[in-house]
């Protein structure tokens, strides 16, 4: 798996998202998280094909059982069980990006969230390829996520596409769930 520091190299060598097979963009409005810690929607949905997170909760409790994997905290429950990296681990399964855009501070954050993935993946006997970084110049927009992955979205507004994507989602998280 890569590191920072080779991600870091990879990313600047190589400006356009690549991929042996065409990649489809899902745009991720993360009001799931974003609301859980900060009130008021997210400041700007993504542009293009735009799911909403509030609307597909399997990404929820994915990022908590990845939480959970670690033990569950002693003494008081903390604000925050699951923490950035399980969050992204979650979207990634689930979403099965294949490239994530983000900014430069966040490649640490993807490292982490990568390696969560692949021990799940590996705990379900499941393949799991880490997921690329886009980077970007001026950063990403508070609670928006955009991503890659090999099958386009449903067509169809925010609430419609979520909808519709819930089905696959529901699927996805049982075979990592064991369920």
């Amino acid at each position: 798996m890569n590191e920072v520091s080779d991600v870091l190299t990879l990313a600047i060598s190589r400006s356009l998202p690549s991929a042996a097979l065409p990649l489809y963009p899902v745009a991720l409005a993360a009001d799931g998280e974003a609301l859980a810690y900060r009130p008021g929607p997210p400041t700007a949905l993504p542009d293009g094909a735009c799911l909403s997170e509030a609307l597909l909760p399997e990404i929820r409790l994915l990022a908590l059982r990845l939480a959970l994997t670690r033990g569950w905290p002693e003494g008081r429950t903390p604000d925050r069980v699951a923490d950035a990296a399980d969050w992204l681990a979650a979207r990634i399964l689930l979403l099965e990006w294949r490239q994530v855009e983000l900014a430069l501070g966040e490649l640490a954050l993807l490292d982490e969230a990568n390696r969560r993935a692949r021990a799940l993946s590996d705990a379900r006997g499941m393949v799991f390829e880490p997921v690329l970084p886009i980077l970007l110049p001026a950063g990403r927009a508070a609670g928006a996520w955009r991503g890659w992955r090999a099958h386009p979205l449903p067509q169809g507004g925010v609430a419609e596409a979520s909808r519709r994507c819930r089905e696959r989602l529901a699927a996805r998280f049982a075979e990592l769930s064991g369920q």
